[in-house]
């Protein structure tokens, strides 16, 4: 058996060992505050039966189109002021205020101002993967380097083939990493925005869950957030092996 191999039988079994000792506890001492592995994979398929499709799609959509917004908009923004030392200096503190607020405390205001719909949930995601995005471009763009862009400046490089073969790429590896920040923290925003006035949506599964008292709808909701996260968290990993396959042919060169 390889090393590989070995390791996944290994958490096979530490994840039945968890499950078998969960199941226990629901059904020796009480299932009222924990429910059950077997409550909860009921629960799941019924939900997978019904309406669970349709709100993991709202969700998705709302994480989609918040993120089609907010990343290049925070990437470009990022590399524009990392590359000028003034409009950074402008710029920044109040960028700086506005990472410092609390994602639910704009909540309440996204709804005043774009009603109960999608919308809110959709601002609160470009919100959140602008900022992030824009810190990391931001220092990506101002670690490149100068004498490089003062080489290229006089082999006659304008300011856009500059900006596009030298700031661009140096800056994708900051991008990436701000990246896999920002798809888990976009799941967090939407749920957020969902969980505090929404009727559809995964965070509308928490919510409505426990207005009814439902122990096991909420641990469900709670699974099929992490397999989502999980799922998210690999989607990332992938474009990052991708976009950045020349730094493991390094590694593997050394």
């Amino acid at each position: 058996m390889t090393d590989s191999s070995r390791l996944w039988v290994q958490r096979a079994v530490l994840l039945a060992v968890m499950l078998a000792s969960w199941e226990a506890c629901a059904r020796l001492i009480s299932d009222r505050w924990i429910s059950s592995p077997v409550a909860i994979a009921e629960r799941l398929a019924q939900w997978m039966a019904g309406d669970l499709w349709y709100h993991m799609m709202i969700t998705g959509a709302e994480i989609g189109a918040g993120l089609a917004i907010g990343i290049p908009l925070g990437v470009l923004t990022g590399m524009l002021l990392g590359r000028s030392q003034r409009m950074a200096a402008v710029f920044r503190p109040f960028i700086v205020l506005m990472n410092s607020l609390p994602i639910v405390a704009l909540t309440p205001l996204l709804i005043m101002w774009f009603g109960l719909g999608m919308q809110p949930k959709i601002v609160l995601v470009a919100f959140v993967s602008f900022l992030l995005m824009f810190f990391n471009s931001f220092s990506g763009a101002r670690a490149v380097d100068d004498e490089l862009m003062d080489t290229l400046a006089l082999m006659g490089a304008d300011a856009r083939e500059r900006f596009v073969k030298v700031v661009v790429p140096s800056c994708l590896t900051w991008t990436i990493a701000g990246l896999k920040n920002a798809l888990p923290y976009a799941l967090i925003a939407a749920v957020i925005g969902e969980m505090m006035l929404s009727r559809n949506g995964l965070g509308h599964l928490i919510t409505r869950s426990a207005q009814q008292f439902d122990m096991t709808g909420i641990y469900t909701a709670l699974f099929v957030l992490m397999v989502v996260g999980a799922m998210i968290n690999e989607a990332t990993t992938l474009v990052e092996n991708r976009l950045l396959r020349w730094r493991h042919l390094e590694t593997r060169g050394r």
